[in-house]
């Protein structure tokens, strides 16, 4: 699978779209597996586990499912549309309505880091630290990230970055003057 399918970018010359979190889609039918092995499990084993169990068993069914439907509705499903016509980035998740974030000349792209790995976010200049949005999937220091890396930021990264006339990617970003 290629960066461009992972994060399912779409590219005009006039337009960059991206959805970062879209690898996630893989861990949600993972999550349908196990509401189906569980809720399997309860109905066999009914009169087994007696009324704590059941309960237990229908709570964690309950806590996947809704966990699996906030990861598809407020993750998974979240585009961010980089405009140049409209000199803004939007921010799309179909049940809501397009929401416009920032201008493109007020975009910056910055590396944060978290825990025991970093990620590429972006955010309004002179406001980036306090409200920002994750644009790629958490790196780490092993082999396998840095080709996952370098396959982002040629086939990813860049086309924004040529979009936005961002000069480069160093921490902090100024327009290519």
């Amino acid at each position: 699978m290629t960066a461009r399918d992972k994060y399912k970018i779409e590219e005009t010359p006039q337009s960059v779209s991206l959805q970062p979190h879209y690898h996630l889609l893989k861990s949600l039918y993972w999550f349908v597996a196990a509401i189906a092995g569980l809720a399997g499990a309860v109905y066999i084993f009914y009169q087994q586990l007696g009324e704590g169990g059941r309960v237990l068993g229908y709570s964690i069914i309950a806590y996947l499912f809704l966990h699996g439907l906030y990861d598809f509705i407020f993750r998974v499903n979240v585009r961010y549309v980089f405009d140049k016509t409209r000199n803004a980035v939007f921010k799309i998740n179909t049940p809501f309505p397009e929401k416009q974030l920032m201008t493109l000349d007020e975009l910056v792209i910055f590396v944060s880091s978290e825990q025991c790995g970093w990620h590429y976010a972006m955010g309004a200049r002179k406001k980036q630290f306090i409200k920002n949005y994750a644009i790629s999937e958490d790196f780490g220091s092993g082999k396998k990230s840095e080709r996952l890396l370098g396959a982002y930021e040629a086939e990813v990264l860049d086309p924004i970055l040529r979009l936005s006339a961002v000069s480069s990617v160093d921490g902090m970003h100024t327009p290519a003057g």
